[in-house]
């Protein structure tokens, strides 16, 4: 069976986009009316590719593996796999906020789960439970309960 092109279009942005850093191609994925978080912005080219090079510059080898794909009607939901290893600083930006965390050289490995909407197979939406909590702990920019 083939995949849809909306499950396809968010398969390959985790791979081109996210895992790979081709910011370049941001256009193929994302429609001009991208919301995220709820949030609208009016140059979504330029806040993707900030939001992008920001992860990837702290995190080098950052890697989306894509465990779960889910579609219904023009929604996709995924669960990913996210790890990285944090080399590089790792300025706070939208949806977090505070302040920028030097590299700690550490790894670590989490779960998310994304919500996409896509119009024409390209997103619109975007949506996320991420476990920032965890990626923290396990970065040593926050103490474990009970440490």
């Amino acid at each position: 069976m083939t995949e849809s092109a909306n499950k396809g279009c968010v398969r390959r942005h985790f791979e081109e986009l996210w895992n790979h850093g081709e910011v370049e191609k941001i256009d193929e994925f994302f429609s001009p009316e991208f919301t995220n978080f709820g949030v609208q912005y009016s140059d979504v080219r330029g806040i993707i590719q900030h939001i992008i090079r920001t992860w990837r510059g702290a995190f080098p080898d950052l890697l989306f593996q894509v465990d779960l794909l889910v579609e219904e009607g023009d929604t996709v939901m995924c669960e990913v796999t996210l790890s990285g290893t944090h080399l590089g600083e790792f300025p706070q930006i939208l949806p977090l906020r505070g302040p920028t965390l030097a590299p700690s050289g550490r790894k670590f490995t989490v779960k998310h789960i994304h919500r996409f909407r896509l119009k024409e197979a390209k997103i619109v939406e975007h949506f996320a439970a991420r476990d920032d909590l965890g990626m923290f702990q396990q970065l040593g920019h926050l103490n474990a309960v009970g440490e």
